[in-house]
């Protein structure tokens, strides 16, 4: 992609927030260039649509390991699946822009695509080689007309550094203040000519490696905590083990439940719960991340006029996962009465609920009748639950382009991407297994000794699990992932010359286009992994699937000079685009998407822009051929828990104990059901071959200002507004559940529509195996609506001005977003959510689908404000990282007024580079430099994926003050 030597000074001295098409504005020799946001290459070219760029200086400022880390803090972006996504990683790090979930953000290097890494068309970021970047330009607004599906939120474009030149040898290393969480970078980049000076090649490779962070290492995290009453709270699957036990009918008055209880190791007998487990010093803040990239550019000019290029990117990383010890997870066994470690004084009380004579109520041969159980024993005695990400990505892309006479150009390209992903669930153990193993009348041998079967002790003590029973019961599941994506395309650039507003001087730029691409997904996986609950801990099957979409697409854009040099019309213009969509899968379907818009600059170095477009979005393989799976989502509390309800009213209609009954609790449970276990409960979802695209339609308006007064100074405030129709969307477990149980949202406390889909297991509770939970159908139906002002602002002052001479210059630079709205309705039925400056399960699951966890997180205000101070070969930095007030979502659950709010927070980062020589540069950089912790909310007051270790640490900084040294040697 070509660019103006003065913007690439310019966006090299630019931070965050300097608006790429304003700088193009201050040109005096242009040349033809094409911006982020259009494919016309033309004269003097700016953006209609807000346009951000992060520029080299910012990049090597951070010292990121990966691109994800400068996006995420970025105000018009939201933190999504990355390293600080443990419970629900994918083993990648995808990017969000606007909230709208990272489906809908299209990631581009030099405007092109990069293959998907998993079913659900998300681009692993992962593998953008940081090394060589030159600048990040963020279109923050629908941009489906210039590249098509997925652009609905808006375009990261990653624009390398194609003619680099020479050796160029880069390192570093991170540690926190804790001495923990260690990182480290290296590159190798080399470039020069070829072909006698004809061609000029880019070879870049580079390895990172970075250390976990377990939440154990942090004092505020090494306790699990209630979000409802701020005390220690567990998992009931624990030890000693939880277990469940209906009661027989016809049981004299006044018989004990065991519906809910707990084996007390001194007397052996059964006993109201009185400990859980504590899961979260295991669990990681920050994933592991191994990587290994290599990256090849190479441009080959046959002539003056025409040439060829081509790219090859390799990644290989590895990314891994780790969660508490697995175990029975209160999945519902078959137990005789016999087997020999069930206590004693535990088999009296078992025998008395389940109405077994005396002479049948004996250990060994003889207690042969087998009583149902769900028994929660944690295997602590095993160590974590791992999940070993393995992705292998590569893509080669050919192509050629050149002038076709002095005013139009073509560029055409064959793209061919694979990612393959492998991974190991490693120490989860088999759910028949622990069936066999249960199923014993000694300790030495099995009923059915197939397998060389252990009996399996899950009545102890911590300890009572030998590496005997515990290598009986294990299993690795295996589980694999293939996507490949073909793209031809071609374009054609120009301009009408002399046929032009008779107004202006400018010419008409025009853009025509077509492009094919081919997406083919699938899955594999083991088979005890498509066997339902044979996994620990995984729930519903996961079967093979595979499917193949097709685009064909026709696109034209024109960007129309209308008045130049003229009163109050310094420049006029307008921007025009469209594509036409063929999408195939089992059927066809056509659409379109547009553009039109234009600038107006009433007089020199102000400038009004404005766009109105409409995106769309194609649905993904997931979210069309999906199988419906079990996942965990957040539930503090059961509608049905406890004393909530009761026996004497449950045939009462219009009662919530009916109702309770009437969707799945059992009358032994009443009164007795208990919360869920560790505040999470099952969530099953699937895909939906029906579905069609999304629509979304996006304005923005905005102001630029450029002051001649002062020279430098970019000023832009911009309004957006996008409203998502036909969201491909699955209602979160709280609009299921009010709409169930919650007498506003169903007066009559009947069965309807939203109770069909609460599924509870044989004993009444949304935990086990044999528990579906809280059914979660993905459909055409939701609206999401997001607007907001973005401000920048870019001022490089010269301190001489200031009657400093000879102290250099500070680069000031400003990136704010104030959101307005931000709400969501999945379906017709469901409430219209307001989740702007909130925060729930409900609210973080906003930007969700069946098939890919919400990361949904709207403060109401968010902004960077930077200053770097350059003398001579130094310069010193800071960078004003500010996030918001938030709140709980009013309604639902009462929480700890503590937790249910949380104060602004703001982090500053330092930075400092020393450029030694011309072949020596060092960097340092501290990251929350005065060492703010996390504000603390309890564990199950937002969804699973983004609540953990009492925060929300994909959002806010967990590891402390971090220190980052760099070193860059270039030959």
């Amino acid at each position: 992609m070509h660019t103006l030597s003065l913007i690439g000074r310019a966006v090299g001295l630019a931070l965050a927030g300097l608006p790429l098409a304003a700088v193009a504005q201050s040109a005096t020799t242009l040349e033809r260039v094409e911006v982020t946001g259009s494919r016309i290459r033309t004269l003097g070219a700016t953006s209609s649509s807000p346009l951000t760029s992060i520029g080299k200086e910012e990049i090597q400022s951070s010292q990121p390991v990966a691109v994800e880390e400068l996006i995420k803090g970025l105000p018009s972006a939201v933190p999504a699946m990355g390293p600080s996504t443990n419970n629900g990683a994918t083993g990648a790090a995808t990017l969000d822009l606007r909230g709208l979930g990272a489906r809908r953000s299209l990631v581009l290097i030099d405007g092109r695509r990069m293959v998907p890494f998993d079913l659900d068309g998300q681009v692993d970021s992962n593998i953008i080689p940081v090394s060589l970047l030159r600048r990040i330009d963020l279109v923050t607004g629908g941009a489906s007309a210039v590249y098509g599906a997925d652009a609905v939120a808006g375009v990261s474009n990653f624009v390398l550094n194609r003619q680099f030149k020479g050796v160029e040898l880069s390192s570093s290393l991170g540690r926190s203040g804790e001495g923990d969480a260690g990182r480290r970078r290296s590159d190798l980049t080399l470039g020069g000519e070829f072909a006698d000076g004809r061609g000029h090649m880019v070879l870049s490779v580079g390895t990172t490696r970075t250390d976990p962070l377990l939440q154990g290492q942090r004092a505020y995290s090494q306790v699990g905590l209630s979000s409802t009453n701020g005390a220690p709270q567990g998992s009931g699957t624990g030890v000693p083990a939880s277990i469940q036990i209906p009661s027989v009918a016809g049981l004299p008055a006044g018989t004990p439940s065991l519906a809910n209880v707990q084996i007390e190791p001194g007397s052996g007998r059964l006993v109201a719960p009185y400990n859980s487990y504590n899961f979260n010093p295991l669990n990681y803040f920050v994933t592991p991340l191994d990587r290994r990239q290599a990256t090849a550019l190479a441009t080959l000019n046959l002539s003056e006029q025409h040439s060829l290029y081509a790219d090859l990117f390799y990644t290989r990383s590895g990314v891994v996962s780790n969660l508490a010890p697995s175990a029975t997870f209160l999945n519902l066994y078959q137990v005789p009465i016999g087997n020999p470690f069930i206590p004693d004084a535990a088999r009296a009380q078992i025998c008395q609920v389940r109405g077994i004579a005396a002479a049948d109520c004996v250990a060994g041969p003889a207690g042969t009748t087998e009583v149902p159980m769900a028994i929660g024993r944690r295997f602590t005695e095993w160590g974590p639950r791992i999940i070993d990400f393995s992705t292998r990505t590569q893509q080669v892309t050919v192509g050629a382009k050149g002038q076709i006479n002095d005013r139009w150009s073509y560029d055409a390209y064959l793209s061919d991407g694979e990612t393959t992903q492998t991974q190991t669930r490693i120490q989860w153990g088999s759910n028949a297994r622990v069936q066999q193993a249960l199923r014993a009348f000694n300790t030495s041998s099995c009923s059915v000794t197939t397998n060389g079967c252990v009996p399996l002790n899950v009545f102890g003590a911590e300890g009572s699990i030998t590496s005997q029973m515990l290598g009986f019961v294990d299993l690795n599941a295996i589980l694999l992932t293939r996507v490949t994506q073909k793209v031809l395309a071609a374009s054609v650039s120009g301009d009408l010359g002399e046929f032009k507003s008779p107004w202006s001087t400018d010419p008409i730029g025009l853009a025509f286009g077509a492009e094919s691409r081919e997406v083919f997904a699938a899955n594999r996986s083991d088979s005890a992994s498509q066997v339902l609950g044979e996994v620990l801990g995984t729930g519903a099957p996961r079967p093979d699937r595979s499917g193949t979409i097709e685009f064909k697409e026709l696109y034209a854009e024109a960007n129309v000079p209308l008045l130049a040099r003229l009163p109050m019309a310094h420049k006029l213009g307008l921007e025009l685009g469209y594509r036409h969509t063929q999408m195939t899968t089992r059927g066809q379907t056509e659409y379109g998407s547009w553009k039109i818009g234009g600038d107006w600059e009433p007089v020199a170095g102000l400038r009004l822009r404005l766009m109105d477009q409409r995106a769309t979005r194609a649905p993904n393989t997931n979210e069309l051929f999906a199988p419906n799976t079990t996942g965990l989502s957040n539930l503090p509390v059961d509608p049905c828990q406890g004393n909530r309800i009761n026996a004497a009213e449950a045939n009462t209609a219009g009662s919530l104990s009916n109702l309770c009954r009437l969707t799945g609790v059992p009358l032994a449970a009443f009164g007795v059901l208990p919360a869920p276990s560790a505040g999470q409960i099952n969530n099953t979802s699937g895909g939906n071959p029906l579905l069609s695209p999304e629509v979304a339609s996006t304005q923005t308006v905005g102001l630029v200002l450029q002051p001649a007064a002062l020279r430098g100074l970019v000023l832009s405030l911009d309004y957006y507004k996008i409203e998502l129709d036909k969201a491909i969307s699955a209602p979160s477990v709280t609009d299921v559940l009010s709409d169930c149980y919650d007498p506003a949202r169903n007066p009559s406390l009947g069965v309807n529509g939203a109770c069909g889909l609460v599924q509870r297991g044989p004993l009444g509770t949304f935990n086990g195996a044999s528990s579906p939970g809280v059914l979660t159908p993905q459909s055409n139906l939701g609206r999401i609506w997001t607007s907001g002002f973005d401000l920048s602002a870019y001022y490089p002052l010269q301190l001489k001005q200031l009657g400093l001479d000879g102290w250099g210059n500070v680069d000031l630079s400003l990136n704010a977003t104030v959101v307005r709205d931000y709400s969501v309705q999945t379906t017709p039925q469901a409430v219209k959510r307001d989740c702007l400056g909130y925060y729930s399960v409900a609210c973080n699951n906003a930007n969700q689908s069946a098939t890919v966890g919400g990361t949904g997180y709207a403060p109401k205000l968010k902004f960077t404000q930077r200053a770097t101070w350059n003398l001579g070969d130094f310069s010193l930095g800071y960078n004003w990282r500010y996030i918001g007030k938030m709140a709980e979502e009013p309604g639902g659950t009462t929480f700890l007024p503590a937790y249910s709010t949380i104060k602004a927070v703001s982090y500053v980062d330092l930075s400092a580079a020393w450029r030694v020589n011309k072949m020596l540069r060092l960097n340092l950089s501290v990251n929350n430099a005065f060492d703010k912790q996390p504000p603390i909310v309890g564990n199950n007051i937002g969804s699973t994926g983004v609540n953990g270790g009492n925060t929300f640490p994909t959002v806010y900084d967990v590891m402390g003050r971090y220190f980052t040294l760099g070193v860059t040697l270039k030959l």
